[in-house]
């Protein structure tokens, strides 16, 4: 597959550095490392297409929203009144501020958290929905839009956009570390359980239309699809070009692997590419 094969040529490092340079770089400096790296090919221009999509787009059919995959497990979705984000971590991320009105971060992990977008949305004044920001952006925020800190259940209405939040686990030593984000847009319902380990920690309120998920940390995904039927499954965090090849960097033959147990306990899957727009 051609997309694993660029993914599998671009190595942790130069990932790092591409990533480290920032929205300003050159664009003979970006074209070079495109043909050196062709997996930082891929990363930047499913970025340069959601965000086009993003602002030329409406929200989805019958009040539903629009949802892209950006990167890793970081998704930009569209309402009728509002525009977030979840765990945007991408060299150009920064360039979103201005089009979204607050964000949302499972936990601090350096593949889920975009340092320059988040400050970006602080000094704006916009809220930033978190377990290790205390209040970040909050105090400031624009009427109707609080937010903040959050390590245990809370309840947040941000425009048109309902938000259960709870605690997870990553795994068993880092406990409370993930927080879930339970998201409903009319009659339409986000599951995005992040870095989240222990099936046991998962108990939407309502039954999900999606459920964002990364199943290869320790999770029997199975046994999550049984528990709270979701309609459609998107598996995550694959190809995620931060981690080296041999370890924690799980392929698309994974994800499919993923998907087919997903199928077989009676929801649908997707394995979403970056740049896909899912709904």
């Amino acid at each position: 597959m051609e997309f694993q094969a660029d993914i599998d040529a671009t190595s942790a490092p130069d990932y790092y550095a591409f990533r480290a340079a920032g929205p300003d770089m050159e664009e003979s400096a970006r074209q070079a490392a495109f043909a050196a790296h062709p997996g930082l090919r891929r990363y930047d221009e499913a970025f340069d297409k959601v965000f086009a999509e993003v602002q030329g787009t409406g929200a989805g059919a019958e009040g539903r929203p629009a949802v892209w995959l950006l990167y890793n497990m970081g998704l930009v979705i569209k309402t009728p009144k509002v525009t977030f984000a979840i765990d945007i971590a991408h060299r150009q991320d920064v360039r979103l501020a201005p089009l979204l009105d607050f964000a949302l971060v499972t936990h601090n992990h350096d593949d889920h958290v975009g340092p320059a977008l988040l400050g970006a949305m602080n000094s704006a004044g916009k809220t930033v929905v978190s377990n290790f920001l205390d209040n970040y952006g909050a105090l400031r925020g624009a009427a109707g839009m609080p937010g903040g800190y959050t390590r245990r259940r809370k309840v947040f209405r941000l425009g048109d956009v309902h938000i259960r939040t709870a605690p997870s686990d990553h795994n068993p030593y880092l406990k409370d570390f993930t927080t879930t984000f339970e998201i409903t847009i009319g009659d339409w319902t986000l599951y995005h359980t992040g870095d989240s380990q222990n099936i046991a920690r998962l108990n939407p309120v309502r039954r999900p239309n999606l459920w964002v998920v990364h199943p290869l940390c320790g999770m029997d995904i199975t046994e999550g699809v049984r528990k709270f039927h979701p309609r459609r499954v998107a598996i995550c965090h694959l190809c995620e070009m931060g981690h080296p090849p041999d370890k924690w960097r799980w392929s698309l033959k994974d994800g499919l692997r993923e998907a087919a147990r997903v199928e077989a306990a009676g929801a649908e899957a997707v394995v979403p590419v970056w740049g896909e727009r899912l709904v």
